[in-house]
């Protein structure tokens, strides 16, 4: 038995290691030639070339909301980075201030807090490309192996949130909130 704890115990700091790993490597590259940033009132892209618009909705706490604030949540400092093939952008969401009532609810999203909405334009040559999404305030790095067509693609994300601290206890649960931060993220829609 204890056997396996420290396996898992290893694991667990294994992963957490390679993803910081992963944000420092990604934070200092300054590759380019990779992509191109596009504009919403770009022409179509040339033969050869696919244009992909990436979009994340999230939520975070607001600013101040904690006595000891150890994270840029609620401020333009919190920001998505992409990497593809050495090259980098950063990604600042545009925020909203978003109330709502909590109690009861088991929304994930249920609150007083910020919403981000990241979203950007990504010209890439036609073919197989492996995205790296990274969310350096809440170490979360995410890869896709995404196929650019030629002419419009779309890759949605989506957060997933950490377990109410209150009711991490083994067997149960527990439910979502964005208080915590996000946890991971997924491909909610994509037709690339």
């Amino acid at each position: 038995m204890k056997e396996i704890i420290i396996l898992l115990a290893s694991v667990v700091l294994l992963g957490g290691c390679a993803s910081t790993e992963t944000i420092k490597r990604l934070e200092t590259q300054s590759g380019h030639g990779a992509f191109q940033v596009i504009n919403n009132d770009a022409a179509q892209p040339p033969a050869g070339f696919g244009d992909v618009q990436i979009i994340l909705n999230l939520k975070t706490r607001e600013k101040g909301s904690v006595l000891i604030e150890r994270t840029s949540y609620g401020t333009d400092h919190y920001q998505l980075l992409i990497g593809i093939a050495g090259q980098t952008e950063w990604v600042t969401g545009e925020m909203t201030y978003e109330t709502g009532d909590y109690r009861g609810s088991t929304d994930p999203e249920a609150g007083n807090g910020v919403r981000y909405r990241f979203a950007t334009t990504l010209r890439l040559p036609v073919g197989n490309h492996q995205i790296t999404f990274v969310l350096p305030e809440d170490s979360v790095v995410f890869e896709q192996n995404v196929n650019i067509r030629q002419g419009s693609n779309q890759l949605l994300l989506k957060p997933i949130y950490r377990l109410k601290s209150r009711n991490q206890r083994y067997g149960f649960r527990g439910e979502r909130t964005f208080y915590d931060g996000v946890k991971a993220l997924m491909v909610s829609d994509r037709n690339c």
